[in-house]
């Protein structure tokens, strides 16, 4: 799952032109947070997102508000990590993203126990990411479906009503 969460965040901010590694030790205070609940037979969870000023505004081409954007970006952020879960057989849904802005939002949500996987934006700034998973069941790990049956990220998706 952390390859998973890892890979979807350094996509999720190479499709906004901010590139993004992994490093240790945050290089800027986050100023939004983006939460999304998760859940699948036998789990459920929370991911969180958090960036820093800098790089929320620079990846955010249209100047959304900050709050609209952090919980926009939160929800691709699940988007991208369900498919890639999706094609190792493992579905999980999502609801609805809720956002968070601050200062040195960092302080208040890190604790031991849930330490976040961070990255340096090469420009300036920072992106940390939270994965909270509880297990309540036997977990659903069904053999994947083929990759053609899988949408890929930006397809267009059309649902019949």
């Amino acid at each position: 799952m952390d390859a998973a969460a890892t890979s979807a965040l350094i996509e999720l901010f190479a499709g906004y032109r901010v590139t993004v590694e992994r490093s240790v030790g945050l290089q800027a205070p986050l100023a939004a947070l983006g939460v999304v609940r998760f859940t699948a037979p036998g789990m459920t969870g929370t991911a969180t997102l958090g960036v820093s000023a800098a790089t929320l505004r620079r990846s955010n081409a249209r100047g959304t508000s900050d709050r609209d954007w952090i919980a926009e970006l939160a929800n691709q952020f699940l988007g991208r990590f369900k498919l890639k879960l999706l094609r190792a057989g493992f579905e999980l849904w999502s609801m609805t993203p809720a956002s968070v802005t601050g200062r040195l939002l960092i302080t208040a949500v890190s604790q031991p126990g849930i330490a976040p996987v961070e990255f340096r934006d090469v420009n300036g700034g920072a992106v940390a990411c939270w994965m909270q998973i509880e297990i309540n069941g036997p977990l659903k790990i069904t053999p994947p479906a083929s990759d053609a049956a899988i949408p890929h990220e930006g397809d267009l998706i059309l649902f019949d009503s």
